[in-house]
């Protein structure tokens, strides 16, 4: 008789090599407060070394030369824009084990950032096939304020998606919430 134990472990890992990807949509708005400019704010998301230098778990960035298949890639076509792709490499680390450093892992990728009139889109094709859709943009409030509102698209294999999802919804907290901060005063 097989003990439970290994057809359990048998039938973990072949759910675990079953590629079912998943995608996951999600928008946040935050209120711009009333001491910030807006258009302060879209350029801030213009510049787009500093905007990705607000992400916490980036370690550093280089800018390399945009392929011109991204062009053609569905996420970036928008009438909006004109404006050119920009790629860089990012070097970040992810906590897998939130345990001492060995729990930490450097991962490389590639992103794209595209400035749109209100912000900016972002793609960024991380590794175990996680792609990472963003727009941020500066939108009119229905109380005559202004919302900086972040749509965010992932998509990856099943099991993933649950850390995936964590880490890019504190990313993106910590990315709005800093990104206002270096903005006050500004008008």
């Amino acid at each position: 008789m097989v003990p439970y134990k290994l057809l359990t472990g048998l039938l973990v890992a072949s759910l675990l090599s079953i590629n079912w990807r998943i995608s996951k949509t999600r928008r946040v708005s935050t209120k711009i407060p009333d001491s910030i400019n807006p258009d302060a704010v879209i350029q801030a998301l213009h510049d787009h070394k500093a905007f990705i230098a607000l992400n916490p778990v980036i370690v550093d960035l280089t800018q390399v030369q945009t392929d011109p298949v991204i062009y053609e890639n569905e996420w970036f076509q928008t009438p909006e824009t004109q404006d050119p792709i920009e790629t860089y490499m990012i070097n970040s680390i992810i906590t897998i084990i939130p345990v001492s450093y060995w729990g930490k892992h450097h991962i490389q990728f590639p992103t794209w950032l595209r400035n749109t009139e209100t912000g900016v889109k972002t793609k960024a094709d991380a590794p175990l096939g996680v792609i990472v859709g963003s727009q941020l943009s500066v939108q009119p409030e229905n109380t005559g304020g202004w919302m900086l509102v972040v749509d965010l698209n992932v998509k990856c294999v099943w099991w993933v998606m649950p850390f995936v999802a964590w880490t890019y919804d504190q990313v993106y907290a910590n990315i709005v919430r800093d990104l206002l901060k270096s903005q006050e005063g500004g008008i």
